[in-house]
């Protein structure tokens, strides 16, 4: 490209217009470029950080990644789960989580052991909006989680709402909600570019233009604070709910007493749910609003350890599954339990396990069948 010598700058710099340093277009080096200007005065991560973050997403990666398939393969095979509506959300969650696995882990893990990106600026592109499109699936998916315990808990004459038809259709707007916030940086509504660390690729937050600025304070506002208002509404009124719940339809303590500890661990585990939601994304919005709101530099490993940490969220709700979950636990061993005896018997005609042990009902269900308050059919989650 031939320029005139009017074209320098006084600095020496050539000045140029040409689109390809242009930040309006986001498959080309614009944005990383912009990116990586901001970030240059930042001090740069040693091959040490760079081998840390490959470990550490290697580790998270295959937790994750057995973990969502686990859950899976669990919700699919058990018919107990697939009759409750509220757990086609799961499903879902589980079916986002692994495709974070699936798109993200593996180009930031080797990006990490090469201690540079490999895929390139539209590699980079792809990845930041795969990444963002299935976190933000995750996010919302976890707060219609709890909108859902909130009604069957707090506001049981309106469950009978809650269908298998309308909760598709709730997973299809989860979907297109998603898109709707990570489609416009495809388009120069700001732009997917490099993090600091250099291994993985978000949003641009060093907005520059009013526009930029409008769309990512309402990601922040609207994707992150109204999800977590919402779900600590919820979960606050659905923990005070439980404590408060009368059994007296049942026929014996017993029954009570199981039926009112299976609804509270239910709720209790939702809660760590979102509890693992915070930690995981809170450090990420708030380093995000500090890059909004100033010029000034973090320190690079406060600008690492929020991405690091964002990255184990899709790991985090198989764990609580496991952990919190008898009746999940009790599934997967059946599963489990009869793909062994298949094995065994080389295909041969078997006989279904009948132990009690595998039994996936709740606490005193033959008991009271569906005489109690509709917030006991105790959501698996």
């Amino acid at each position: 490209m031939n320029a005139s010598p009017s074209s320098w700058l006084p600095s020496g710099e050539l000045f140029t217009d040409s689109p390809e340093n242009s930040s309006e277009w986001p498959w080309t080096d614009g944005p990383t470029d912009t990116a990586w200007h901001h970030h240059q005065t930042v001090d740069p991560v040693t091959y040490g950080g760079y081998l840390a973050s490959a470990v550490y997403l290697t580790i998270t990666g295959l937790i994750a990644f057995v973990g969502n398939i686990f859950a899976i393969i669990v919700f699919l095979t058990e018919k107990e789960f697939r009759k409750k509506e509220h757990n086609s959300f799961a499903l879902n969650l589980a079916i986002a989580d692994l495709s974070v696995c699936v798109f993200a882990y593996p180009s930031s893990t080797i990006s990490g052991y090469a201690g540079e990106w490999m895929l390139g600026d539209v590699g980079c592109t792809i990845y930041g909006f795969l990444c963002f499109t299935f976190s933000l699936t995750s996010m919302v998916t976890l707060c219609a989680i709890s909108v859902y315990r909130y009604i069957v808990i707090c506001k049981p004459q309106y469950a009978h709402l809650l269908t298998h038809r309308r909760t598709n259709y709730v997973i299809l707007g989860i979907w297109l909600y998603a898109l709707v916030f990570s489609v416009p940086p495809l388009f120069g509504v700001n732009r997917y570019t490099y993090e600091p660390i250099k291994v993985t690729c978000s949003l641009d937050w060093n907005v520059q233009h009013v526009g930029e600025t409008i769309y990512t304070a309402a990601v922040i506002i609207i994707v992150y604070v109204l999800n977590v208002s919402i779900m600590c509404f919820c979960y606050f009124n659905i923990i005070f709910k439980s404590a408060n719940l009368k059994f007296a339809a049942l026929a014996s303590e017993k029954t009570r007493t199981a039926a009112k500890k299976d609804i509270w661990k239910t709720s209790m585990m939702c809660l760590a749910m979102v509890v693992s939601f915070l930690i995981a994304w809170t450090p990420y919005a708030v380093s995000s609003t500090w890059d909004i709101l100033t010029e000034e530099d973090l320190p690079i490993i406060a600008t690492i350890l929020p991405t690091m940490f964002a990255k184990s969220s899709c790991m985090m709700n198989p764990i609580i599954y496991s952990c919190c979950n008898g009746k999940f636990r009790q599934a997967a061993l059946k599963t489990f339990s009869k793909v062994g005896s298949s094995n065994k018997q080389n295909g041969q005609a078997q006989v279904e396990p009948r132990d009690p042990g595998f039994a996936v009902e709740p606490a005193g269900h033959q008991a009271f069948q569906m005489r109690v308050l509709p917030s006991s059919s105790a959501m698996t989650l």
